[in-house]
This record gives C-alpha cells, sequence and structure tokens, in this order.
C-alpha cells in the first residue's frame, strides 16, 4: 500500500433491519391425549437466533409464544398485536413460524369448497374429548383471514414458516420409525360451524366468497407459506430437531436470505424421508422477506488437520485467497456452539484446498474429528480500491463509516481509497446526490463512463453501494493466473429463432440463427427487444468440466446466473461439459431460458460481462449472484485427491448493448 492509499474496513450496515416476526414452539400440551414432542420449542430457538444473529433483528422485535403460553387465545391475540404494533411499517417483513402439531378434521356444514377436510394448528390447550371440546385447534379458515387482515394492514410482505403435519396422524409413521416422531394429532371432533366467526365473517363477506379448506394454496396473496411437508404427509422430527426446520435454516445460513426465492429455497434443501416440503403464494418468486432483511451467506468448510497444519476442503477456485482468516468450530451447528476452538490463517490457497496454521505467536488445537472452517477475514487480493473527491459531505459519509467498524470486527473485505487511475470505481457529489463512475476501461472505452443511478448522501445509502461493489468488483476481476484455459474453450454467442418444431412437453424448439457474435471476446449487439440469444460452450480440452456462467450488469452492479451446475452436497455430480464435449445454455439441452437485452430509459449504451467459472471438480458457486444495491428493477466435504487433475479458470466475454444512434441521451435516473 503507497503513502496516498488509506485503508478503510468494509463495515457490515447498522441499520436495524425492520423485520417482525410471531415465533410458535410446543413441546408439551396440556392434553395428556396430546402426543409430547422433543424438537418444536429446540426449532423455535434456532429460528429466533438466526432472525438474531444473522438478520440483526433485535429480540424486541419478535413475538416468541412456547408451551404454555402458545395457548388458542394468545395465538390469535399475537396477530392481532402485530396489525396493531406501530413500529411495523406497511411493506416491512414479518414473519409467522410455527413447530408443533397440526390436525386435520370434517368440516362444518357450509364451509368446505372443493373438500370435507380442514387443516388446523394444534394450541397448547387443544382438548380431544370427544364431547366437550372446550378448546379447538385453529383452522385454516381462520388462520387466512388473520394473514388476510395482517396483509391490508402491514403489507404482503408476510413469510409463514409451518413445520407440522396438514393431515391427521392416522399413518402414525412414528410407529414404524421409534427414532422419528410426526407432528400431527388426530382431531376426533367435528368443530362449530361458527368459530371464530368474529375473525372470518366480514372477511369472508369482503370477498365474496367461501374460502378453499387447506394452508397449501397457490394463489395466496397475503403471503407465501413455505410447509414441512405436502397436505398428505407428516413433519416429521428427530434427534430434538425438526428435520425440515434444521435443513432450512442450513440453506438460509450458507446462501444468505437476501439471494434467493422462495421456491429456490426449497430446491437447495437436501432429500427429506418421506416428506416433501411445499412452497405457495403468488410471491413465491419473490426474494426472502422481499430481500428487506439482508443477510451475508455463511460458508462452512471441513477441514482436518493433518501434521502440523490445517487443511480446508476449499481453495482458489472457491475464491479462498493468502493471508485469509478462518474461526474453527467443532460442530456444524454454530448457533449451538459457544465458541471456537481457534483461528486460523491461509497459507497458500491451492486450486480446491488450502493449507492453513494458527496465527504467529498462537498455540495449535487438537482436532481429533473434522471441523469446520468460517471465514472471518479476507485476504488483500479483495480488497475494493476506491477513488473519491474529498469534498466535506462525502468525507463525513466515509468518516461514518469507518467509526461503524465497531460493529463488525474485521470480517469482511477492505476498502482502500487511492489515486483515481488505480481505482475500480469513482464516487463523487453532484446536487447533492451521490454518482458512481466505474473505471474499468474494458467499461469506459465503450461509452458507459458513469452509472445510471444516484443516491442521497447518507451512510446507509452508500454503504450499501460500497458492501455491493465489494463483492461485485472482486468475483468479476478474480482469475486463475497459473493455469488457464481460455485457449481451450471457447464460448460461441448467437441470436436464436423458434422453430415449429415442438419437444415432448410442447415447448417450442429454438435453434442458432446466424454466425457466432463473439469476436475476441467481445459481443456487440444493436438491441432488438424481440431478440433471443443463448450461449454454446465448447471444450476442446481432454478434461471433464464443471462450468457456471454469470452475467455481470456494470449499470447496477448486480450479478445474475445464467447457468450452474446441479449440486448434490456430498454426492456425485455429473459434469456436464464431457471431454471434448459441450453445452447449450438458453436453448437444447442445458435446461435454462433464452437471453434478451434492453436499455434503461436515457441509455444509449451498456455494458455487461459473460463470465464464466470452469473447474474439474463440483465447485458451489451460489454465493456469486447479487441483486442491485440501488433496489430498483430498472428493466420492468470431501478433501480433492491427490492424483486427479485439479483445474480451475475463468473466461470473459464483454457485452456491448447499443441503441439505434438516432436515440438521444438523457440525464440519469435519480432514486
Amino acid at each position: 500500500m503507497t503513502s496516498n492509499e488509506t485503508a478503510v474496513e468494509k463495515p457490515c450496515p447498522s441499520q436495524i433491519p425492520q423485520l417482525f416476526a410471531l415465533i410458535i414452539g410446543i413441546n408439551t400440551y396440556k392434553s395428556s391425549e396430546v402426543k409430547t414432542l422433543k424438537g418444536a420449542i429446540a426449532d423455535a430457538n434456532e429460528v429466533q437466533l438466526y432472525l438474531e444473529r444473522q438478520l440483526n433483528v433485535p429480540r424486541s422485535q419478535i413475538y416468541n409464544l412456547h408451551d404454555v403460553e402458545a395457548t388458542r387465545a394468545a395465538i390469535i391475540g399475537a396477530f392481532c398485536d402485530l396489525r396493531n404494533d406501530s413500529r411495523i411499517q406497511n411493506g416491512d417483513p414479518i414473519l409467522i413460524y410455527f413447530a408443533g402439531h397440526g390436525g386435520e378434521c370434517d368440516a362444518p356444514m357450509g364451509w368446505a369448497a372443493g373438500s370435507s377436510k380442514i387443516q388446523m394448528l394444534v394450541p397448547y390447550d387443544f382438548s380431544t374429548k370427544i364431547n366437550n371440546c372446550n378448546v379447538s385447534g385453529i383452522p385454516d379458515r381462520t388462520v387466512a383471514a388473520l394473514l388476510d387482515r395482517l396483509a391490508k394492514e402491514k403489507g404482503d410482505n408476510i413469510t409463514v414458516i409451518f413445520d407440522c403435519c396438514h393431515s391427521s396422524s392416522g399413518t402414525r409413521k412414528d410407529r414404524v420409525h421409534p427414532a422419528r416422531l410426526s407432528r400431527a394429532v388426530d382431531v376426533p371432533c367435528n368443530i362449530p360451524a361458527d368459530i371464530d366467526q368474529d375473525i372470518w365473517h366480514d372477511w369472508d363477506s369482503y370477498r365474496g366468497m367461501t374460502t378453499a379448506p387447506g394452508f397449501l394454496q397457490s394463489g395466496l396473496t397475503s403471503h407465501v407459506l413455505l410447509a414441512a411437508c405436502g397436505a398428505e404427509e407428516c413433519a416429521m422430527e428427530e434427534m430434538g430437531r425438526g428435520v425440515f426446520t434444521k435443513a432450512l435454516l442450513e440453506v438460509l445460513t450458507t446462501i444468505g436470505a437476501d439471494k434467493i426465492t422462495y421456491s429456490d429455497l426449497l430446491g437447495r434443501i437436501h432429500a427429506l424421508p418421506e416428506q416433501n416440503p411445499q412452497c405457495e403464494g403468488y410471491n413465491q418468486n419473490r426474494l426472502l422477506f422481499n430481500s428487506r432483511a439482508p443477510s451475508r451467506g455463511r460458508v462452512l468448510y471441513t477441514l482436518i488437520r493433518n501434521n502440523n497444519k490445517y487443511i480446508i476442503n476449499a481453495g482458489a477456485a472457491h475464491g479462498i485467497t493468502d493471508g485469509a482468516e478462518f474461526v474453527v468450530y467443532q460442530d456444524r451447528d454454530l448457533q449451538r456452539t459457544t465458541f471456537p476452538l481457534g483461528t486460523l490463517v491461509v497459507l497458500e490457497a491451492r486450486a480446491f484446498y488450502a493449507t492453513l496454521d494458527v496465527p504467529l505467536g498462537d498455540t495449535q488445537f487438537d482436532l481429533m474429528q473434522p471441523g469446520f472452517a468460517l471465514q472471518t477475514k479476507t485476504g488483500t487480493e479483495e480488497d475494493l480500491r476506491i477513488h473519491t473527491t474529498t469534498d466535506e459531505a462525502i468525507v463525513g459519509v466515509f468518516q461514518a463509516i469507518v467509526q461503524e467498524m465497531q460493529y463488525t470486527g474485521s470480517e469482511f473485505r477492505r476498502i482502500l481509497l487511492v489515486e483515481k487511475d488505480k481505482a475500480e470505481l469513482d464516487i463523487s457529489l453532484e446536487d447533492g446526490c451521490v454518482v458512481f463512475k466505474p473505471l474499468n476501461t474494458l467499461v469506459t472505452q465503450w461509452g458507459l463512463t458513469r452509472i445510471p443511478f444516484r443516491v442521497s448522501a447518507g451512510i446507509v445509502e452508500v454503504n450499501n453501494i460500497i458492501l455491493a461493489s465489494a463483492h461485485y468488483f472482486w468475483h468479476l476481476r478474480r482469475t486463475n493466473t497459473k493455469q488457464s484455459l481460455q485457449n481451450r474453450v471457447r464460448i460461441e454467442f448467437t441470436r436464436l429463432k423458434e422453430l415449429d418444431e415442438f419437444d415432448d412437453d410442447f415447448n417450442p424448439l429454438i435453434t442458432p440463427d446466424g454466425p457466432n457474435l463473439n469476436i475476441n471476446g467481445t459481443v456487440d449487439l444493436i438491441v432488438d427487444h424481440n431478440a433471443m440469444y443463448g450461449v454454446k460452450i465448447v471444450n476442446d480440452t481432454d478434461l471433464a468440466l464443471y462450468p457456471s456462467l454469470f452475467f455481470f450488469d456494470n449499470s447496477d452492479l448486480s450479478i445474475k446466473s445464467y447457468y450452474q451446475p446441479p449440486t448434490a452436497g456430498m454426492f456425485k455430480v455429473d459434469p456436464p461439459i464431457g471431454p471434448k464435449g459441450s453445452l447449450t445454455i438458453g436453448y437444447g439441452s442445458g435446461g435454462s431460458s433464452p437471453f434478451n437485452y434492453l436499455l434503461r430509459d436515457g441509455q444509449d449504451v451498456d455494458v455487461g460481462f459473460l463470465k464464466l467459472f470452469l473447474s474439474t471438480a463440483p465447485v458451489d458457486f451460489s454465493n456469486i449472484p447479487q441483486r442491485s444495491p440501488f433496489c430498483v428493477d430498472p428493466r420492468k466435504g470431501r478433501l480433492a485427491q491427490v492424483k486427479t487433475i485439479s483445474v480451475w479458470g475463468t473466461l470473459l466475454v464483454t457485452v456491448v448493448q447499443r441503441r439505434w444512434p438516432d436515440r438521444s441521451a438523457s440525464e440519469p435516473l435519480i432514486f
């Protein structure tokens, strides 16, 4: 670092997320006729820990009901408390979580709409007495009305997670598997037809129809539901935890809530025996919590001790760099672990593994079985270099950002304030707003000299851009300088057309239409709203390859996934590209949709990058994609075997998008 460089640690935003939650966990029920569970409260506690530790949600914003607190009246009352909470503004994310028994019973006369059964949540004081059913479950109709009322007051950014059964427990799967318990209870009595009429009567009248029974409804508009199982299945628990909640939290803490949609989230969960989680709701393709509660994805790497050194099952291909620091835990479930075993520093990052040791002066620690390493500090290669003016307002913002380091420790990429010719991004003040200018000549040579958005000169707004910029530029520039596949793997970029032929699913066949548009690493397009494009990756090597393709948008700092190979955890994944083989993306057997490029209003030229990551072993790049920090949609465990060949590399293609020359430019958009 030269004398003109100033190091600033990249902070985590200290803004408290406006997420509010109602968390319900019931193990023990008042009635001795209701089977006692073992993992519902543990699940509820783990969800609360996730909110507090991963999303920075204050405990004061979490309503928590356990066992005797979770009576029928208390649960319904908690919904009303959320609706009346003046701290919750329209659009703030709200989470409703329930772990406990669910049930099913005959619908009262006049209730059913296409089914004779209704589903219900089972509260603590539920009674199973046939002739004296004083306390009923909470029917699906009541829950739907409560959620609809809440949405009308606070908006539809509501996430509902039910780790319970939706049907009766007649199958009794826990009798077949003694170590597993089902979260279902038999409901022998019919409920009164007028139960909760004060809650749902006006609601049904307003809607002008009777409510479809069941929690699983694809047309839900008030909320998105993540359910532990299908309508005819049982939600199971084992070893003191619900298998669904445990798997769900593992995915959330790995990827980050603001980087995955509800529907994609369930696709990331490993297979759960005898149950199939469901995602229902009109907004299921929305990012979790509508991305209003950002979190940083957490990646745990398996760690072993080899003589006097430690080895993790991730290396340069995963983005690990020399000098990066990790803390080590014995238990994979970090939320249950109080203290780490110690800290390690990367000595050398190879392709798919890295060698680590304790920091100078520290004592090595024993590792009797594989542990788990969590990265807490990056190497200097990941530093973001920015240039900014000496304007007093901008200087004040950066001083405030430095002060916020006390909230973060040293676990993020550093920010270096450097001279303009050494920077990746320029930040300045225009008309009271902060503007951002890319400095990469691969971008500016085509005429894109500024990002077409401005933000107010506030610490949160500027800091969000810096957070996204550090992530964006690191993954854009990182590559393997020692081994290159650039000359032996080709990217063909072509326009596509639909044929009058159809596949077995009656989808029109799509085929290339015209020549390869990738000329010496650049694709130069005149934007056509009706055009479709696709990519063919051609492998001229004798190696089987795993490709991941992303689009880096220099105008909004978003990173979109065009293709990622299947994931299977510790199981074998067949390479998508064989030796001397190829893979089509956007058409053919690649399985993804064609690409299309548009220009924002006021923009006559745009520049993006197609970046292809290649490796000879599966590498999970799911932490790379990110949404734009400008918060708009302006375009409406095993170590590598010693004897295998360990190769990884990247290819970069510039995609220039132009408007027809008679279109004049206008001012940048202001948000």
